[in-house]
């Protein structure tokens, strides 16, 4: 056998070796590892049953839009093909799509690196990472907005015939955006990624304008359900005013969730709270009037402290891309009361600690990968805005333009541990470009 052809063999197996053992421990996790769905989760439990049994996308008897509508909607459509709504069906469903998602990822990191052992490793990194592992356990968004975000960062890297390459595009953002609606803005990195790509400006704006439009088609549906039911334009969801404003006060000190009720208000706004909960059986998630009520006094608070809301926003990446993996013992591996016993024993203990400090470890570097090549390629993407001839790679753009796109929503909205779910495989591909970059400055220098 010729050495090129032996290598591409080993490639090959490697990567189906890889595949078939992140496949195996996707379903190994979910059939072995206890955990219960709480909060949102629970939340989005609920609206899926109620589709399953014909209740429509409602909460408690009432028609709902507090979170996007996209996974609970897909997961109700799945319950009913499945024939129950059973929380170890959602796990398969989870696990179904989190198994497509292996070859997407692959397809993504051949196109931002052509080194086979950036691109192996990367993978292996990504496959295996004990978070895209456990996560199928959750009753939540982040394996199927991920799923989707791959989608979309194919068919933006593998170019065909635009007729059906940008309608695509529009489709899958708007099913994006169904589920979380910052997406809505994502057409604007698709085109600024684009630009800076190919600095054709006619193509450029092609792209936003059919990509806009494509996916306003695939969100108007919802957002026309939402004024019926509601009486006023909510595109997704009506939470952003909520969010914003328990995120953004005197009282919050890191920048994450607290309750209501301890968000300090005027006298006429605890009032106008108070009267939209009384409307909405004194449930926040089933008060559209709350948005609102809430968003201009959050918009009113930034506005006069835009010190206190920089602190905030700095606070909320670092929890969402600097405190490790304690989403995972947090939610997706929360209960082993069925065997209290084996819980208490101290080599189980040993072994569950080893298993969260390994993925502590493996996140915060994968994070600070992620953000240190997004700050690396900061000049050359200034640079790039403002001359006509600078073009960019998509290496550089893709993993860049995006973690900036997440890291402003999440800046702005609200931080958590899991939110850095959809980059985490990016971040892998940027660890081996930073790695192999680093090699290859070492060797020359040694040269």
């Amino acid at each position: 056998m010729q050495p090129k052809r032996r290598t591409a063999y080993i490639y090959w197996v490697y990567f189906a070796l890889v595949t078939v053992l992140a496949v195996y421990l996707r379903f190994w996790f979910v059939a072995s590892i206890p955990t219960e769905q709480l909060y949102d989760f629970n939340t989005y439990q609920e609206i899926a049953a109620n589709i399953f049994k014909y209740h429509s996308h409602s909460l408690w008897g009432q028609p709902v839009a507090w979170q996007g509508m996209g996974y609970s909607t897909a997961l109700g459509i799945f319950y009913i093909l499945m024939g129950n709504a059973q929380v170890q069906t959602a796990q398969l469903f989870n696990c179904l799509l989190s198994t497509l998602s292996l070859p997407l990822m692959f397809l993504v990191f051949r196109k931002l690196s052509s080194h086979f052992g950036v691109v192996l490793g990367a993978y292996t990194i990504a496959a295996l990472l004990p978070n895209h592992i456990a996560y199928n356990n959750v009753v939540g968004t982040e394996v199927f907005i991920t799923f989707l975000f791959l989608i979309i960062l194919v068919l933006q890297l593998y170019e065909f015939d635009n007729r059906f390459r940008y309608p695509l595009l529009g489709i899958f953002i708007g099913l994006a955006a169904l589920t979380k609606p910052f997406f809505l803005a994502y057409p604007v990195v698709l085109a600024l990624c684009h630009w800076l790509h190919s600095k054709d400006l006619r193509r450029t704006a092609l792209m936003l304008i059919s990509t806009s439009l494509l996916m306003a088609a695939v969100v108007s549906p919802w957002t026309i359900h939402n004024y019926k039911n509601f009486n006023s334009f909510i595109p997704v969801s009506y939470n952003s005013g909520y969010v914003l404003f328990i995120n953004n006060n005197d009282q919050n000190v890191n920048g994450m969730w607290m309750p209501l009720e301890n968000v300090p208000a005027s006298p006429q706004l605890k009032k106008d709270i108070k009267r939209e909960l009384n409307r909405n059986q004194d449930n926040v998630k089933l008060a559209p009037g709350l948005d609102k009520v809430l968003k201009p006094a959050a918009k009113q608070w930034i506005g006069e402290n835009p010190g206190d809301f920089m602190k905030l926003g700095l606070l909320r990446l670092k929890q969402t891309f600097f405190s490790g993996a304690q989403d995972i013992s947090a939610w997706a591996m929360n209960d082993f009361q069925s065997n209290p016993g084996q819980k208490e024993s101290p080599r189980f203990k040993r072994n569950l600690n080893f298993f969260y400090g390994a993925a502590d470890i493996l996140v915060y570097i994968l994070c600070s990968a992620g953000i240190l090549y997004l700050l690396l390629n900061l000049g050359s993407i200034f640079k790039s805005l403002f001359s006509r001839d600078l073009t960019l790679s998509n290496a550089i753009l893709v993993p860049s333009i995006n973690t900036a796109f997440f890291l402003a929503v999440y800046f702005v909205f609200e931080g958590q541990p899991r939110y850095n779910f959809p980059l985490l495989f990016l971040f892998a591909i940027t660890l081996g470009i930073i790695m192999h970059k680093t090699s290859q400055g070492l060797q020359r220098s040694e040269s």
